[in-house]
């Protein structure tokens, strides 16, 4: 696609609406970060593109606005009025979900405003 029709598309949206620049899936946008102008080609760079070579497993790690998510609720929990242990173990979940599940999975978890993070080490 030549930048000529993009600028078209992106002229020809609605007042006032500012939507991000994605690729990939749907369910697993990567974000534009950056752009490159190198003579008659502009790169898009994105955020943790997965590798095409991973076959099934995903393995991408969190992604930019991923790892935005997971400051603000490190945030939100430090911000509590609880006790240290009750914090501590709210930290503890969010690190081990991040260890033991994949990157999608514990978004989609925290992207659930009615979920409370507890560590049941039993």
């Amino acid at each position: 696609m030549k930048a000529s029709e993009l600028k078209k598309i992106i002229e020809s949206l609605p007042e006032g609406h500012d939507p991000d620049i994605v690729m990939g899936e749907e369910w697993l946008p990567e974000r534009l970060i950056n752009t490159q102008l190198n003579e008659s080609l502009l790169f898009l760079e994105f955020d943790n593109a997965p590798e095409e070579t991973q076959g099934d497993e995903e393995g991408r790690g969190f992604v930019e606005h991923e790892i935005n998510m997971l400051r603000s609720r490190f945030e939100q929990l430090l911000d509590e009025s609880s006790d240290t242990k009750t914090k501590a173990d709210a930290m503890l979940a969010l690190f081990l979900m991040g260890h033991e599940l994949s990157s999608s999975d514990v978004i989609e978890i925290l992207e659930d405003p009615d979920n409370n993070l507890t560590y049941d080490n039993g």
